[in-house]
């Protein structure tokens, strides 16, 4: 019994190949490898991600600084995180100062630079070779040592450095590291942020499915009256229907082995996409397929395949003598079309509450596979209703009512897209309408001064800079005692502090408090500077503080003027100064003022990366996801009309006009998608309405504009379909065609 089974196989794929002339079963091979390949391409990238997600993580983990972490025989290095951008590139590094010859090793760095030398990111160091980096370059004045490998970075475009600094230590937040490579622990998936993903992906792969089983389909006629022929030599049911599974097996081999060599394809090409959202690239290598879910997915698409091919022989008699479809139409039934809409709304029912559930992911996905389901059914009911009208339209007309299924499947694809990209359309308006309203937009800069003449430094640098001349700055800093009481101070000359806190009287050289202070320090206090607590020596002996009467300002500060602080050691100040947004060239000239040795950052304008991403990946899978769908239903369309060549001829020959039967092409695509978006929309909505009220508890936001875009953008993409088959249509309805071949 096998080894018959194998040999019907065997044969099917021979007549595949051969089968109906050459040139005939090569296009027909191609076309369900075609298919099956595209799917093969989703479905290994859709499982990459997981791994792709992870490695990023892992190497963006392994160059955090172990600051727990003490290994013998490493000479620690202080280490303090940079994070700044340039013309809305994220930029990032870590400043370094080593104790020793033997610091520890950085994931993808040779050795870490010291002073006056850096290790850059190989795409941060082509930025400042570039003309586009100008404003870029003086802030690396230092000699590039080297360049990061891959292990350290997350993306082959990331901007990324390690800065040698003799004063880093003298930095507020920094401190020793003896170990890269600190445990990092990932923010979960919010509830929204899930839906996203699986409303997403569910809509990125249910058109790629549909495509794969309208494959299988093409070129049925002729496969059709090979199986006749078998049946003539003695062939039974069961052989015909083993070798139409062997004529779709063929094809989806070959749509395998090509679907892997576009996959290595994508991989090569993925480190070339430069999405801002992807934060620095992605790296081919990252895109590995999980064995777990890819073997699935590959032995999915055959088994898919065949069932398709050997399904759609339920309504065809095929007889020694002849091919006979069945006459007498059998109307779809709608019970069973509408059990996987039962279902799912029952499902979303059971994942109140939990958006992780299985049950809140397969009730999303039965949804939206129920569109495909029930397009067949509306459109053959549709298609029923529809009399009169000119010869074009009649022409359109009586091709729905005599085979709707290949119109329906045709357009099926669209409303998939369509119903699942107005799903996350109200998704993604509930999350924004979530997310904190966003307040005014506004730039600062702070200088981190190891000494008051250092601030003053910065001061005159700042304002020197075009239109800062009068610009209000303020310097302060944070003391501490042996005790950990803390007390934030302000400093400035008598004339600033008048102007700030309308002091009376003022001598350089005083210390002066002012309202509710914390912790007020007395004459001859020993104290340390920043937050980094008590070192072994004190770095500030405290002069005799005046206090100010009548000022009850909780927020106030001890105000001391310069010359208070001609004893301290190691002053640790912050210049903090306000820039206009309106000058993005004045914004990084204030970058390259402030340098390393403080930040300089928007309030108002910060997003999640996490939303960004997903959003921006979404959108980018859903307009490849449209493309693949309009190029499939090209496909399919170019097959139909090969297949029709000989009435199509014969419509000619009796003298029918090319513009009629144009016209009538148009309305056999248009009355379907017709049909596919008042589907769609409601089903898109209607899904929309379920994840957001019942599993997350929030209610529906229609962004009807967006809807309308959505919308116009599936009808333009088979319009342009249907434009692009006119030539086919011109060569097919040539009166060679008449010919029998």
């Amino acid at each position: 019994m096998i080894r018959r089974w194998i040999a019907d196989l065997l044969l099917g794929m021979r007549l595949a190949l051969g089968g109906g002339g050459a040139r005939t079963a090569l296009v027909r091979l191609a076309l369900t490898a075609t298919g099956v390949g595209l799917g093969v391409v989703v479905l290994l990238t859709a499982t990459s991600v997981p791994h792709l997600i992870g490695a990023r993580d892992d190497r963006a983990g392994g160059r955090v600084p172990d600051f727990a972490a003490a290994a013998p025989g490493v000479d620690p290095v202080y280490a303090l995180a940079r994070v700044d951008e340039y013309r809305g590139r994220g930029l990032g590094g870590y400043l370094v100062q080593p104790t020793g010859p033997h610091p520890p090793a950085a994931p993808g760095v040779d050795r870490l630079p010291g002073p006056g030398e850096a290790v850059l990111s190989p795409a941060l160091a082509d930025l400042l070779r570039s003309p586009e980096g100008e404003l870029l370059r003086p802030r690396f004045p230092q000699r590039v040592v080297g360049t990061i490998g891959d292990a350290g970075l997350t993306g082959p475009h990331e901007l990324f450095f390690y800065v040698g600094s003799a004063t880093v230590a003298q930095l507020p937040d920094a401190a020793p590291v003896s170990r890269f490579g600190a445990e990092t622990h990932r923010r979960a998936l919010s509830s929204l942020e899930l839906l996203l993903v699986v409303v997403g992906a569910t809509t990125c792969l249910v058109p790629v499915f549909v495509f794969v089983v309208t494959s299988t389909r093409l070129a049925a006629a002729a496969r059709d009256r090979r199986l006749a022929s078998l049946r003539l030599i003695g062939a039974d049911r069961g052989q015909v229907r083993r070798i139409a599974a062997g004529e779709a097996l063929l094809g989806s081999f070959g749509g395998l082995l090509a679907g892997l060599a576009l996959f290595q394809l994508v991989r090569a090409l993925v480190p070339r996409i430069t999405v801002t959202a992807f934060r620095g690239g992605l790296f081919g290598a990252d895109v590995v397929p999980d064995w777990r879910l890819g073997v699935p997915a590959l032995l999915v698409l055959p088994v898919l395949a065949c069932a398709a091919a050997v399904f759609a022989l339920r309504t065809v008699v095929i007889e020694p003598l002849g091919v006979v479809r069945r006459g007498t139409r059998i109307r779809r039934r709608l019970w069973w079309r509408l059990l996987p809409v039962a279902a799912g709304w029952a499902l979303l029912f059971t994942g109140t509450d939990d958006a992780e559930s299985p049950g809140v992911i397969a009730g999303i996905v039965l949804i939206l596979t129920a569109v495909p389901l029930l397009l067949p059914w509306v459109v053959e009911r549709v298609a029923g209703l529809l009399r009169g009208g000119s010869p074009a339209w009649l022409l359109a007309v009586r091709r729905l009512q005599l085979d709707s299924a290949t119109a329906a499947r045709l357009v099926s694809g669209v409303a998939v897209v369509l119903a699942g990209s107005i799903a996350l359309q109200g998704v993604y308006s509930r999350t924004e309408s979530d997310r904190p309203a966003p307040q005014e937009v506004k730039v600062l800069a702070s200088f981190h001064a190891t000494s008051y003449a250092e601030g003053e430094a910065f001061a005159a640098a700042f304002r020197a800079l075009p239109g800062r001349r009068d610009a209000p700055l303020r310097t302060r800093g944070l003391i501490e005692n042996a005790a950990g009481e803390r007390a934030s101070i302000t400093v400035g000359t008598c004339a600033e502090l008048r102007a700030r806190a309308g002091l009376a009287e003022c001598r350089d050289g005083d210390v002066y408090a002012t309202g509710a202070v914390g912790y007020l320090p007395a004459a001859g206090d020993h104290v340390w500077f920043s937050a980094a607590g008590p070192r072994a020596v004190p770095q500030w002996t405290v002069p005799a503080v005046h206090r100010l009467p009548g000022a009850r300002d909780e927020t106030a500060a001890l105000l001391v003027t310069p010359a208070a602080l001609a004893t301290a050691s190691g002053v640790g100040l912050t210049v903090d100064a306000d820039v206009p947004t309106a000058d993005a060239d004045l914004v990084e000239r204030v970058r390259n003022t402030v340098g390393w040795n403080g930040t300089v950052y928007s309030l108002g304008t910060g997003s999640d990366g996490t939303y960004a991403l997903i959003t921006r990946a979404l959108s980018v899978g859903s307009v490849l996801v449209l493309l693949f769908v309009a190029g499939s239903l090209l496909v399919a369309a170019w097959e139909q009309l090969r297949e029709r060549r000989r009435s199509l001829a014969a419509l000619m020959a009796g003298g029918v006009g090319r513009g009629v039967l144009a016209r009538s092409l148009v309305w056999q695509l248009a009355i379907p998608v017709a049909v596919a978006v008042a589907v769609a929309v409601p089903a898109g909505l209607a899904l929309d309405w379920l994840v957001l009220t019942l599993v997350v508890h929030r209610p529906m936001v229609v962004d009807a504009p967006a809807i309308a875009v959505l919308t116009a953008t599936a009808i333009a993409a088979v319009l342009i379909v249907t434009a692009l088959t006119l030539p086919a249509l011109w060569r097919t309805a040539s009166l060679e065609n008449l010919r029998e071949e």
